[in-house]
């Protein structure tokens, strides 16, 4: 029977306050479906889901029949990381962490940041019922972006970099937290294979960050299988920034999972650069879907 998985940073999808908003939530979301429903995925992991409302709208332009949700908490700005699955939750967790460690050089060394890290986005963890292919584990991730992060001061203001030595101690700082994410997620990877070396795990998302780099490679750290690497350079396309097109959201998966994979592509027609547009003006999201096929 085989298992559609999709992975798709859809953009802000708050609760409307308004009838203006609420036009604009009602037509970015027919747009999600008129993006995901051709390929019928059997299980959605999505990033940037506003409440469980707006979920339940998602889920019927998806063509219906899902189950109830696995939601994250919110992070600062209000979004979410959520599971959508048309077949059997079999249990399901949501991942948090107030602070996120990161590696010393001696044992002995104090935690080189404190509690200045934290996992903003919670992580959904689901088990489902994929049928002939058993239960297959989806873990859903949003990293930090690569926006800069500024020095702050002793009260907590930020201070935004102007001089180069200032901005890239900035850009450092989010590669850090990305990193900071992507290795307590490795550790989550590395409970579960210990648990059972044949579990079928998933994580997907938006990594803000492309094959090759340090936090996708932190994830994968040689044993999970990039599906993005399958496809074909020139469709290896999720964003377009500045026109330049990049491929951040990806699905990895571990051995046993990757046993069964068949074929993936990026569903990026019409994908829009949020650069070259006036920010009111963009309905659509501004990410592509991730769609694999697993048999």
């Amino acid at each position: 029977m085989g298992l559609v998985l999709a992975t798709y940073n859809v953009l802000d999808l708050f609760d409307p306050e308004n009838d203006e908003q609420r036009q604009r939530l009602s037509k970015r979301i027919e747009l999600i479906g008129q993006r995901l429903t051709p390929h019928a995925p059997d299980v959605v992991a999505l990033q940037e889901v506003g409440s469980e409302a707006v979920l339940a709208e998602l889920a019927r332009a998806l063509g219906g029949g899902f189950l109830p949700p696995v939601l994250g908490g919110a992070d600062k700005r209000g979004i979410r990381n959520a599971i959508l699955s048309r077949r059997p939750i079999l249990s399901s967790n949501v991942l948090t962490a107030a602070h996120l460690s990161f590696p010393r050089f001696f044992e002995s060394d104090p935690e080189p940041f404190d509690s200045r890290i934290p996992l903003r986005r919670p992580i959904p963890e689901a088990v489902i019922d994929a049928g002939d292919l058993g239960p297959v584990r989806v873990l859903v991730v949003h990293f930090k972006s690569r926006r800069p992060v500024p020095l702050r001061t002793a009260s907590g203001e930020a201070m935004e970099p102007t001089a180069p030595l200032a901005l890239a101690e900035a850009e450092a700082r989010a590669l850090v937290w990305r990193c900071a994410e992507a290795l307590f997620v490795r550790r989550v990877v590395d409970d579960r294979l210990l648990h059972d070396a044949e579990d079928k795990l998933a994580v997907c998302g938006d990594f803000n960050d492309v094959l090759g780099s340090l936090p996708v490679r932190i994830v994968a750290q040689g044993d999970l299988f990039s599906c993005a690497e399958r496809v074909p350079e020139l469709g290896r396309v999720s964003v377009m920034h500045g026109g330049m097109p990049a491929a951040i959201d990806h699905a990895l998966l571990s051995p046993a999972l990757g046993r069964h994979f068949q074929a993936c592509f990026y569903a990026n027609e019409g994908l829009v650069d949020p650069d070259a547009l006036d920010p009111e003006t963009i309905i659509a999201s501004d990410h592509a879907p991730l769609v694999v096929h697993l048999a």
